[in-house]
């Protein structure tokens, strides 16, 4: 192992996207959209070698090897079993003083970078191999004890039953060490998704953006209409802008974890929610993940409120875009023509059918 991978963290802009066999996907590529110059989320990793020595320090590991030799054949009531066993063995063991010393010094670094106090933060589940929804991200945690027993808990959601019986079919080992992720919680002012081409019609010359006050839920669900900008992807110009009733918003609860809707007040309603140089910056940054990547991108952002422009705007997730995509590698086939078919339309159109 080299010296990166013996650490028990990484900052995020440590990392690239190679890094992932020993801080996970989702950590690694934020490390490699940092590299790229796209803003995220300031943050640290938790390496999978830090689960591993967890697990091996507090005996868990040679436990859970001794019931995987009575474990038997794979069963959904064998790996319950096994579940509540693991689970219950990573949340009430203590973790070791060097590893805890480590994820709580960099915590209390983050604190001191974003200036917000008793910095609340994601702690997300960050596998080597992909394993969609079988492991937990908790959000909006705060201070060092629940910092550490949510680690606790994520480390723990590798050995939900889902995620044992997904390991299993697909041939992969019951034990399974993950990485996490600790950026901080966006405080989106405004929340919203950039589409790197028009998704009315395909218009690849066009940027469209949709935005509205909170957080990304009330967008992304269709909860609200939000204001809809389009932009040049040249000039980054405002072509047309479409102000939304943005009557509702998805905020956090104070000094909680979970989330809510309030009601926007009145003056905001009727007014854009971004302001120009946020609109621009925000296309510029759309455009770069389009180059970037090589292909249209739909891309949720937040704006978020404990900082200044332009670090205010923070990337929060990106997919390849997959409506006109699909259109456009959809194969085109037509029947061949007899003679009266191209005669005809050579003389609608002009031009030679082959």
């Amino acid at each position: 192992m080299t010296e990166k991978e013996k650490r028990f963290t990484l900052w995020y802009d440590e990392m690239d996207g190679g890094d992932f066999p020993f801080v996970g996907k989702k950590n690694a590529n934020l490390g490699e959209m940092i590299k790229a110059g796209i803003p995220v989320s300031p943050g640290y990793a938790i390496t999978i070698y830090a689960n591993d020595k967890f697990l091996v320090d507090t005996g868990i590991k040679a436990e859970l090897e001794k019931q995987l030799t009575e474990l038997g054949q794979v069963t959904y009531e064998s790996a319950k079993e096994a579940s509540e066993l693991a689970i219950r063995l990573i949340e009430n063991a203590k973790v070791p003083a060097d590893i805890e010393a480590d994820i709580l010094a960099n915590y209390r670094k983050l604190c001191e970078r974003t200036k917000t106090g008793v910095c609340p933060v994601a702690v997300r589940s960050s596998g080597a191999v992909s394993m969609p929804g079988q492991m937990e991200t908790y959000l909006n945690i705060r201070g060092e004890k629940d910092l550490i027993d949510y680690v606790k808990k994520c480390w723990a959601s590798a050995y939900n039953v889902e995620a044992i019986m997904y390991r299993m079919n697909k041939g992969m080992p019951f034990l399974f060490n993950i990485g996490v992720g600790i950026p901080k919680m966006v405080n989106s002012r405004v929340s919203g998704i950039i589409f790197t081409i028009n998704p009315v019609n395909g218009d690849l010359s066009k940027i469209s953006i949709d935005a509205s006050c909170g957080l990304g839920e009330a967008v992304v669900s269709g909860m609200v209409t939000p204001d809809t900008y389009l932009v040049d992807k040249v000039t980054f110009d405002t072509i047309k802008t479409t102000i939304g009733s943005k009557e509702t918003q998805c905020v956090y609860r104070e000094n909680g974890s979970d989330i809510i809707q309030t009601e926007v007040p009145d003056e905001m309603r009727c007014v854009s929610c971004l302001t120009p140089q946020e609109l621009k910056e925000l296309a510029r940054v759309g455009k770069l993940i389009e180059n970037y990547y090589g292909k249209p991108y739909d891309i949720e952002f937040g704006i978020d409120a404990d900082f200044h422009f332009p670090e205010n705007i923070i990337i929060l997730q990106v997919r390849p875009e997959s409506v006109w995509s699909k259109k456009e590698a959809a194969p085109k086939t037509e029947q061949k023509k007899d003679a009266m078919d191209r005669m005809v339309s050579q003389l609608l159109c002009g031009v030679r059918i082959k």
